[in-house]
């Protein structure tokens, strides 16, 4: 045994010091992240190229990795809005120090820009984009994603529907194109053009429906829009009103990474407007009733005695208003290796508005993966659920608030002496807790791209991807509110199938140093439809007691009871319509200083009638970085200069399909049998609408980065306009579609970037962007101006005028002696008769300027944000106002009318009160009043969103085991300033279609204000 013993401890010592030679050979390096002002910059990643060491800094920006042997290694460092930056060093047996000074992407010209079928460097974009990150989208609460572009990117003018949960925006990106069509942008979603309509399920309710509401901004990696023709010339007769392209987060490589928001708000209205007492409306009515020289006391509306009025001043808006309350909680896993790369997420929120029983729950799941066996084919997978849940209420025309704002009067009480609800006139109160209304959106977004690299610089693309969107809109009103002894129950189920599929090919041809060439060919084919019964599925009776959701067997009698009446309308494959389109795109670069990118598509559609089948889109674009040339290149003062110009054909084909030839429809019965009935005019030439687009830019950087600027002019011109418009009556019918109309948008953009102080720990960055856009139609094809109306808005089309210009018989004063009022006639003279005949088209539904600016200031681990949206210029048409001003009716009266006539010699805005719209020679009613009277200016200035963050320092986050804890308080909506007396100045109300979505933005109708909400949070990821 003990000759074993020398043998052991020398294996033993052996051992030993096999382990402190390893130990020796290994070391790590550590270091700090900075910005281009030497403030750190949390949560950036670190990895150690060709490995998979990686690892995010902490809030201190400092970072280490371990475990490091001998040797050279290359470290890459990455933050969300800033250039990517690569260093090398060598490791020995003990810690190395390397540090990286990140430059804002601001600064950075090999940016990666996603762009149609493809991304480009921001070096080689020719064209006008706009990119949004998704951290921005995810700062505020608003309804819906893209209502957070809003003051973000100039040219593109986003207005937030209403403050109810769920509601759309109207986005206009470089102005309005369209009449009749659609001017909304397209969207795209990793590839896919989705279904955006907001018009799906009509306008029930008064709120159109919002598709894009059910998409998770929490996994947005970015927006990127495009402007022009150089830019969204890429996707032919679908370009011309831009295309906003959303992409979303995917896995990255690295140890796996687990990131948790959660967010808890409390929101209430914007803004109000000020009605007058119950006490001063009586006041207001016995005023009217003794100017049209009426004695004693003036009768009452809702069958009550002035002793019963008096003793009453129900503010209806605080019984329907409340404290909202949200609730957003988001968890996503990211991970990677060179060969599989994954994203995975879930999400719940739940937004309770301001409105009792108003709410929108969102839940879903997305899973992106990207799986590269060989270095030659790679596969991309991505799926997306969310199921969005409306709980709705009736608004405007449809009662609730509008209630509030209308014909539920202060003078009404809530309930009876006896305890039962008030039923003489308007009572909202009724409907809380009663009307059960909820429409479920269901959407699935998948996708599965293929690609195969046969040969060194060929990339072949396959892609299909499919969008399945399924709503249900259901109504269940108990007997109880409707008064009788039956409930009712009604369905509205729509489904779209939306599917594509994409081909391409991509070739990179690197001629030489200085000369490199890229081609891009593709085929791409698109169909989609619906199933729906447009009509609806109802019964009444005494067995409907909840909603057909929760009660199938009530849902098939009734549907076995409406066929059985021949009253049973399904459409399977309704406005169904197809794409087949060919594209190609050759960039050329030399030197990088010179770009040239020419692009063209084919596009086909079933749509289009047999005359203009297919229509064909070219563009091409150029920049030249001026900064680059030696005359240039060692400047001081010019660290970037680049111009750039583009020119090119768009069309737009967002109009209803079956419009070239003749449609029928079954509805109803004579003689027991089914009627069949033709629907439309055919019109075989039918086709897109055609727009060709001038663009010239000038990008700029001064003093190193600290000042970056974009200066933008565009001209677009649209032929072909589609005009649903009066035509001849001979064809039976009142409406077609043609292509008449000839529209000009024209403007400017400016977008600037500020650094305004930089310190080692204080840092102020300013961001102003603006745009000024000019509208006006120079065609109609002979079209009168009543011939293209705004729904049931008092606006119309004419030549010489923006589109949907309001047409109102101008408004001159009141005369003093008798406090009757004065209107000018079509040729600008004093009258006191009222007449329609006397329409001019008056003001301007776009406004001057629109824009946002964004300041941020941060001090060590603090950050302070604030975002200021405006729009200068511009009228706003209050159609609500000639109920709730002048005729005293059985509505509720603005406050602002205390600035009327009362006696002679009096000097007022407002003409005297009467109860008799007759007292005002030639208005026959109230509804007819459409006058410059309630006409305003639009401006307004928003502190849209101020927000306070704090990264917690790494010292304490390591002891909770984090990689980074953010903590953030946001405001939103908080201020407001303008001189609309009438509640929000920033409005969309719902609009009945397309054409009405066109031609009056501007104007409102008892429309719900946004919502002013305080929201609490954290971000953290381990």
């Amino acid at each position: 045994m003990k000759l074993f013993y020398p043998i052991k401890l020398s294996i033993l010592m052996f051992f030993a010091l096999c382990s402190l030679t390893v130990f020796a050979q290994t070391g790590s390096i550590s270091g700090k992240i900075i910005d281009d002002t030497k403030l750190p910059i949390p949560g950036a990643s670190v990895q150690v190229d060709g490995t998979q060491k990686l690892t995010v800094t902490d809030s201190e920006g400092n970072f280490r990795i371990t475990g490091l042997t001998s040797g050279t290694y290359t470290l890459t460092a990455k933050y969300i809005g800033f250039a990517a930056l690569k260093l090398t060093t060598t490791v020995g047996s003990g810690n190395t120090v390397l540090n990286f000074n990140l430059k804002s992407e601001s600064q950075n010209l090999n940016e990666v820009i996603v762009v149609g079928y493809g991304t480009q460097t921001k070096r080689e974009v020719t064209g006008a984009i706009s990119k949004v990150s998704g951290e921005r989208l995810t700062s505020l609460p608003t309804p819906s994603f893209e209502a957070s572009l809003q003051g973000q990117a100039p040219g593109v003018q986003v207005t937030q529907g209403s403050g109810l949960a769920g509601s759309g925006s109207v986005i206009r990106i470089r102005g309005i194109g369209s009449i009749s069509a659609g001017g909304d942008p397209l969207y795209v979603v990793d590839g896919i053009p989705v279904t955006s309509d907001p018009f799906i399920t009509g306008n029930r309710g008064a709120m159109n429906q919002n598709p894009l509401a059910t998409i998770n901004p929490n996994d947005i990696e970015s927006v990127e829009i495009l402007k022009d023709a150089g830019a969204a010339g890429i996707y032919g007769s679908r370009g011309a009103n831009g295309v906003i392209l959303i992409t979303t987060k995917r896995g990255k490589t690295g140890k796996p990474r687990i990131s948790f928001s959660s967010k808890y708000g409390l929101s209430t209205y914007a803004n109000k407007p000020d009605f007058v007492t119950g006490a001063e409306w009586l006041q207001l009515r016995q005023e009217a009733w003794t100017n049209d020289g009426n004695t004693g006391l003036a009768s009452l509306p809702g069958g009550l005695t002035w002793a019963q009025a008096q003793q009453n001043n129900t503010d209806w808006w605080g019984i329907l208003t409340q404290t909202g309350k949200s609730n957003d909680q988001a968890i996503s896993f990211s991970q990677g290796t060179e060969k599989i790369k994954s994203y995975i997420s879930a999400n719940y929120s739940n937004n309770e508005s301001f409105l009792k029983g108003n709410s929108y729950e969102r839940y879903g799941f997305r899973t992106n993966f990207d799986i590269k066996p060989t270095s030659y084919f790679s596969t991309s997978i991505n799926v997306g659920y969310d199921k969005g849940i409306n709980q709705r209420v009736n608004a405007a025309w449809g009662g609730g608030l509008g209630d509030a704002m209308s014909v539920a009067l202060p003078i009404y009480p809530v309930r009876n002496a006896d305890g039962t609800f008030f039923s003489g006139g308007a009572n909202p109160a009724r409907n809380l807790g009663l009307l059960d209304w909820k429409t479920r959106n269901e959407r699935l977004l998948a996708g599965v791209t293929m690609e195969l690299i046969p040969v060194k610089n060929l990339s072949i693309k396959g892609s299909f991807n499919m969008d399945n969107l399924n709503v249900e809109d259901n109504i269940y009103t108990p007997a109880a509110l409707a008064g009788t002894t039956n409930g009712s129950a009604t369905l509205y189920p729509t489904k779209i199938f939306n599917r594509n599929f994409s081909g391409t090919a991509t070739y990179n041809w690197q001629l030489d140093t200085k000369n490199k060439l890229k081609f891009l060919v593709g085929a791409e084919s698109q169909f989609n439809y619906k199933n729906t019964y447009p009509n609806g599925i109802s019964a009444t009776g005494a067995n409907i007691t909840e909603p057909f959701s929760e009660n199938k067997t009530n849902l098939y009698l009734a549907m076995q009871g409406l066929a059985a009446q021949n009253n049973l309308l399904y459409y399977s494959g309704y406005q169904r319509d197809t794409f087949a389109s060919l594209f190609a795109r050759i960039n050329y670069s030399y030197d990088e200083k010179y770009n040239l990118e020419v692009l063209a598509r084919r596009d086909g559609s079933s749509k289009f009638g047999p005359e203009n089948k297919y229509g064909y889109f070219p563009a091409a674009s150029a920049s030249w970085y001026i900064s680059q040339e030696d005359f240039l290149k060692d400047s001081k003062v010019i660290s970037n200069l680049k111009l750039r110009a583009s020119y090119g054909l768009v069309g737009s084909s967002s109009f209803p399909s079956a419009q070239y030839y003749q449609n029928f429809q079954f509805s109803g019965s004579y003689n027991g049998q089914p009627v069949l009935f033709p629907t439309n005019v055919a019109n075989p030439a039918l086709k897109w609408e055609e727009g060709r687009n001038l663009d010239l830019g000038l990008d700029f950087g001064l003093f190193k980065g600290r000042i970056n600027a974009e200066f933008s002019y565009y001209k677009k011109t649209t032929n072909g306009a589609l005009i649903n418009g009066g035509i001849s009556p001979s064809t039976g019918f009142g409406s077609g579609y043609l292509n008449v109309g000839k529209i000009l948008n024209e403007g400017y953009e400016l977008s600037l970037n500020t650094i305004n102080i930089q310190t080692d720990n204080f840092k102020w960055v300013t961001r102003l962007n603006a745009s000024k856009n000019y509208n006006e139609v120079l065609s109609l094809g002979g079209l009168t101006p009543d011939a293209v109306g705004g729904g049931t808005n008092d606006t119309r089309i004419a030549v010489g005028y923006p589109i949907g210009t309001n047409f109102l018989v101008r408004y001159k004063g009141v005369d003093p002696a008798d406090g009757l009022p004065i209107w000018l006639d079509k040729d600008g003279f004093e009258t006191k008769t009222f007449s329609l005949d006397n329409r001019v088209p008056v003001g301007k539904i776009l406004p001057d300027y629109v824009g946002g600016l964004t300041n941020t200031f941060s001090f060590k681990g603090f950050e302070l944000n604030t975002l200021f949206t405006f729009a200068i210029g511009g009228n706003l048409y209050d159609a609500s106002a000639k109920r709730q001003l002048g005729v005293v009716t059985d509505w509720n009266i603005r406050t602002d009318i205390a600035n009327r006539w009362r006696k002679p010699g009096d000097n007022a805005e407002f003409p005297r009160l009467t109860l008799n719209p007759s007292t005002y020679a030639g208005l026959s009613s109230e509804w007819q009043y459409n006058s410059t009277m309630f006409l305003y200016d639009a401006t307004f200035v928003r502190l849209r969103e101020v927000t306070l963050s704090y990264n917690v320092p790494a010292s304490f986050t390591k002891r909770l085991r984090l990689q980074s804890l953010k903590l953030f308080a946001t405001g939103m909506n908080l201020l407001t300033f303008s001189k609309y007396p009438g509640g929000d100045p920033e409005i969309a109300r719902d609009f009945e279609n397309p054409q009405d979505r066109n031609m009056s933005p501007n104007v409102t109708y008892l429309t719900t204000p946004q919502q002013k909400s305080l929201t609490f949070g954290l971000s953290t990821s381990f």
